[in-house]
């Protein structure tokens, strides 16, 4: 490469690597990047998953959105939007199911530690001495794609339902 045309070739791709310079390929939705996502915008993504669901009120605080989503799946879990004040949508969107389970603490913390040590994407904790939550996140600000998005609902299924087996199976 001649000596004139690698400086305007490294600011080329300087800039393309920074998201300056705007990438050419055509965008679908399940290809475009979201850097949140509606609360209305979750619902038809839900929706896209073949899931039912409840719309229910809540008080956020302002650090929630207004609302969750209350699925039935097979194993009932919440959909909340978190840090929804921006014009993109939530940025962070959380799974959490819960859990009743009357066995000794120390074997629902057996249970936990082992899940939480072979399992990646989720966790679980004990919210208090019968209530066992198990929690996933999606991190969107830095955007994801609907694919990504629904990939990841996915994940969070699996996990839900392989959890409550977990805590179903081997009650002591």
């Amino acid at each position: 490469m001649r000596r004139g045309h690698l400086i305007p070739t490294l600011i080329a791709a300087l800039l393309l690597i920074t998201g300056a310079l705007p990438v050419m390929a055509e965008t679908t939705p399940q290809t475009r990047l979201y850097r949140g996502l509606s609360m209305d915008d979750l619902a038809d993504t839900l929706l896209l998953e073949g899931l039912r669901f409840v719309q229910v009120p809540i008080d956020g605080k302002g650090m929630v959105a207004n609302q969750r989503f209350d699925v039935s799946d097979g194993v009932q879990w919440s959909v909340f939007g978190y840090d929804c004040e921006n014009e993109t949508g939530c940025s962070e969107i959380q799974f959490r199911s819960v859990f009743h389970d009357s066995a000794a603490p120390d074997l629902l913390l057996s249970k936990m530690n082992d899940w939480n040590a072979s399992n990646r994407f989720s966790r679980a904790y004990l919210a208090n001495s019968s209530n066992v939550i198990l929690e996933m996140d999606i991190y969107l600000r830095g955007g994801q794609s609907l694919k990504n998005i629904r990939e990841q609902i996915t994940v969070w299924r699996q996990s839900v339902r392989r959890f409550s087996n977990t805590m179903t199976n081997d009650k002591s």
